[in-house]
C-alpha cells in the first residue's frame, strides 16, 4: 500500500519536470508557465488530498481488517481453549468409562457364576419337585384307599352298632325275664310252694337259695351292655 503512494509521488515529480522543460523563455511562455505551474500546483494539491484520503481509507481498512483478524484470532484462541477443555473432559470420561467397563465386566462374570449356580440349584429343585409329585400322587392314592377303608369301616361300625343296640334290647328283656323268674321264688307264697316240692327235687333249703343267688349273679353278669363291649 505504501509502495503505491511512493510510485504516484515519483510520477508527479516526473510530470512536473517534463512540464518545466517544455515552457518557452518568453513572457507569454512565462505566463503560461505560471498558469501551468498553478494548475500543476492545484493538481499536486488535489493529488495529495486524494492520496491522503486514499491513505486514510486504506488505514481505516487496515485497522478494520486488523481488528477483524484480531477478533478472529481471539475467537480461534477461545475455541481452541474450549476444544482443549472438551478434550480433557473427554479423556476423563474415557478413563471413567474404562473403569466402569472393567467393573461391569467383573460384575457380569460374577452374575454369570451366580446364574450357573442358580441353574444347578433349579435343576436339583426340579428333580426334587418331580420326586415330590410322585410322592404326592402316591399319597393321594393312599388317601383315597384309606378314605374307602374309612367308609367301609364306618358302614361296618354303623351295622355293628345297630346289631349291638338290638342285642342290648334283647339282653335287657332277657335280664328282665330272669329277674322276674327269680322274683317269683322270692315271693313267700310262691317260694313256699316250691319248698313244698323240695322232696320232689331232693334239694335242701340252703342249696336252693344258693342256686337262686347264683343264677341271679349270672344273669347280672351276662347282661349285655354296649358301653362295656366298646371298652
Amino acid at each position: 500500500m505504501k509502495l503505491k503512494v511512493a510510485q504516484k509521488i515519483v510520477g508527479l515529480f516526473i510530470l512536473a519536470l517534463l512540464a518545466g522543460m517544455l515552457v518557452p523563455q518568453s513572457a507569454i511562455a512565462a505566463e503560461k508557465k505560471d498558469k501551468a505551474a498553478r494548475r500543476q500546483a492545484l493538481m499536486m494539491q488535489k493529488m495529495k488530498q486524494d492520496m491522503e484520503a486514499e491513505k486514510a481509507a486504506m488505514q481505516t481498512q487496515f485497522d478494520t481488517e486488523k481488528k477483524a483478524l484480531q477478533e478472529q484470532l481471539l475467537a480461534k484462541d477461545t475455541e481452541l481453549d474450549k476444544t482443549n477443555k472438551a478434550l480433557a473432559s473427554s479423556q476423563r470420561k474415557a478413563k471413567n468409562l474404562s473403569i466402569e467397563l472393567t467393573k461391569t465386566i467383573d460384575e457380569k462374570t460374577a452374575v454369570e457364576s451366580k446364574l450357573t449356580d442358580t441353574q444347578a440349584k433349579l435343576d436339583a429343585t426340579q428333580s426334587s419337585l418331580t420326586d415330590l409329585k410322585g410322592v404326592h400322587a402316591q399319597a393321594l392314592a393312599d388317601l383315597k384307599f384309606n378314605d374307602n377303608q374309612r367308609k367301609t369301616i364306618s358302614k361296618n361300625l354303623a351295622d355293628t352298632t345297630k346289631e349291638l343296640n338290638t342285642c342290648s334290647i334283647k339282653n335287657g328283656k332277657l335280664h328282665q325275664f330272669g329277674t322276674e323268674l327269680i322274683h317269683i321264688y322270692d315271693t313267700p307264697s310262691q317260694y313256699e310252694a316250691v319248698m313244698q316240692k323240695e322232696q320232689f327235687f331232693q334239694l335242701k333249703r340252703v342249696e336252693l337259695e344258693n342256686i337262686l343267688q347264683n343264677q341271679q349273679d349270672k344273669l347280672d353278669e351276662e347282661r349285655f351292655s354296649s358301653k362295656k363291649t366298646v371298652n
